[in-house]
Protein backbone atom coordinates (compact mmCIF):
# COMPACT_ATOMS: atom_id res chain seq x y z
CA UNK A 1 0.00 0.00 0.00
CA UNK A 2 1.20 3.19 -1.00
CA UNK A 3 1.64 6.22 1.37
CA UNK A 4 0.73 9.76 -0.40
CA UNK A 5 0.48 12.98 1.78
CA UNK A 6 -1.25 15.96 0.49
CA UNK A 7 0.84 19.33 0.42
CA UNK A 8 -0.02 22.70 0.76
CA UNK A 9 0.43 25.16 -1.90
CA UNK A 10 3.14 26.78 0.03
CA UNK A 11 5.16 23.44 0.43
CA UNK A 12 4.38 22.52 -3.32
CA UNK A 13 6.31 26.19 -4.13
CA UNK A 14 8.86 24.83 -1.74
CA UNK A 15 9.81 21.71 -3.37
CA UNK A 16 9.72 23.48 -7.07
CA UNK A 17 12.65 25.26 -8.65
CA UNK A 18 11.86 28.78 -8.39
CA UNK A 19 12.77 31.34 -11.06
CA UNK A 20 14.29 34.46 -11.44
CA UNK A 21 15.46 36.78 -14.63
CA UNK A 22 16.16 39.54 -16.64
CA UNK A 23 13.99 41.53 -18.89
CA UNK A 24 15.50 43.54 -21.34
CA UNK A 25 15.78 44.19 -25.19
CA UNK A 26 18.04 43.27 -26.34
CA UNK A 27 20.03 40.92 -24.14
CA UNK A 28 23.00 39.75 -26.15
CA UNK A 29 25.01 41.89 -23.94
CA UNK A 30 23.95 40.58 -20.37
CA UNK A 31 26.33 38.91 -18.36
CA UNK A 32 23.74 38.47 -15.33
CA UNK A 33 22.45 34.70 -16.18
CA UNK A 34 26.00 33.76 -15.84
CA UNK A 35 27.31 35.25 -12.81
CA UNK A 36 23.67 35.52 -10.92
CA UNK A 37 23.47 31.43 -11.49
CA UNK A 38 26.58 30.92 -10.07
CA UNK A 39 25.68 32.62 -6.76
CA UNK A 40 22.24 30.56 -6.39
CA UNK A 41 24.33 27.47 -7.24
CA UNK A 42 27.24 28.78 -4.57
CA UNK A 43 24.46 29.45 -2.14
CA UNK A 44 22.62 26.55 -2.81
CA UNK A 45 19.63 28.26 -3.62
CA UNK A 46 16.59 25.93 -5.81
CA UNK A 47 16.31 28.51 -7.98
CA UNK A 48 17.11 29.25 -12.31
CA UNK A 49 18.51 32.64 -13.27
CA UNK A 50 17.05 33.38 -17.08
CA UNK A 51 17.85 35.88 -19.84
CA UNK A 52 14.02 36.78 -20.97
CA UNK A 53 14.70 39.22 -24.02
CA UNK A 54 11.12 40.94 -24.43
CA UNK A 55 10.62 43.43 -27.29
CA UNK A 56 8.71 46.49 -25.92
CA UNK A 57 5.21 45.70 -26.86
CA UNK A 58 5.83 42.27 -24.58
CA UNK A 59 6.79 43.94 -21.35
CA UNK A 60 3.23 43.98 -20.29
CA UNK A 61 2.18 40.70 -20.01
CA UNK A 62 6.10 39.51 -19.28
CA UNK A 63 5.56 41.22 -16.41
CA UNK A 64 2.39 40.06 -15.28
CA UNK A 65 3.34 36.33 -15.45
CA UNK A 66 5.92 37.16 -12.57
CA UNK A 67 2.91 37.36 -10.28
CA UNK A 68 2.83 33.22 -10.55
CA UNK A 69 4.49 31.54 -7.56
CA UNK A 70 7.17 29.90 -8.66
CA UNK A 71 9.10 33.08 -10.10
CA UNK A 72 10.98 34.91 -6.87
CA UNK A 73 10.99 38.74 -9.09
CA UNK A 74 12.98 39.98 -11.95
CA UNK A 75 16.19 42.20 -12.80
CA UNK A 76 14.77 45.32 -15.16
CA UNK A 77 17.46 46.83 -18.15
CA UNK A 78 17.17 48.72 -21.05
CA UNK A 79 15.01 49.79 -22.18
CA UNK A 80 12.25 49.05 -19.97
CA UNK A 81 13.66 50.76 -16.62
CA UNK A 82 10.71 53.42 -17.01
CA UNK A 83 8.21 51.96 -18.48
CA UNK A 84 8.39 48.81 -15.99
CA UNK A 85 7.35 51.33 -13.59
CA UNK A 86 3.74 51.76 -14.28
CA UNK A 87 3.74 47.71 -14.35
CA UNK A 88 4.05 47.24 -10.50
CA UNK A 89 1.76 47.62 -7.96
CA UNK A 90 4.06 49.64 -5.80
CA UNK A 91 7.38 51.64 -6.05
CA UNK A 92 9.88 52.09 -3.68
CA UNK A 93 10.30 55.59 -2.98
CA UNK A 94 14.40 56.12 -4.27
CA UNK A 95 12.75 54.15 -7.27
CA UNK A 96 9.98 56.94 -7.74
CA UNK A 97 12.55 59.66 -6.81
CA UNK A 98 15.31 58.61 -9.57
CA UNK A 99 12.29 57.66 -12.39
CA UNK A 100 13.57 54.22 -13.29
CA UNK A 101 13.74 50.92 -11.60
CA UNK A 102 15.83 47.78 -12.25
CA UNK A 103 14.55 45.01 -9.40
CA UNK A 104 10.81 43.75 -9.26
CA UNK A 105 10.15 41.53 -6.41
CA UNK A 106 7.15 39.60 -6.52
CA UNK A 107 5.88 39.11 -3.07
CA UNK A 108 2.98 36.71 -2.61
CA UNK A 109 1.24 38.17 -6.18
CA UNK A 110 2.00 41.88 -5.25
CA UNK A 111 4.81 43.13 -7.71
CA UNK A 112 6.73 45.44 -6.18
CA UNK A 113 9.87 48.08 -7.67
CA UNK A 114 12.79 49.02 -6.72
CA UNK A 115 16.12 51.05 -8.16
CA UNK A 116 19.00 49.46 -6.88
CA UNK A 117 21.64 51.11 -9.12
CA UNK A 118 22.17 54.52 -6.81
CA UNK A 119 22.84 52.58 -3.75
CA UNK A 120 25.30 50.36 -5.45
CA UNK A 121 26.84 53.51 -7.30
CA UNK A 122 27.36 55.75 -4.14
CA UNK A 123 28.54 52.80 -2.43
CA UNK A 124 31.32 52.32 -4.54
CA UNK A 125 31.88 56.15 -4.75
CA UNK A 126 32.17 56.30 -1.22
CA UNK A 127 34.74 53.56 -0.93
CA UNK A 128 36.93 55.53 -2.89
CA UNK A 129 39.18 57.73 -0.24
CA UNK A 130 39.69 60.82 -2.69
CA UNK A 131 35.44 61.33 -2.93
Amino acid sequence: MAITRNYSASEQIYFMTCKLGIFGYPLSHSISPVFQQAALDELKINASYEAWEVPPRGLAGRIEELRNPIYLGANVTIPHKERAMDLVDELDPLAEKIGSLNTIVNRKGKLLGYNTDAGGFLKALKSVESF
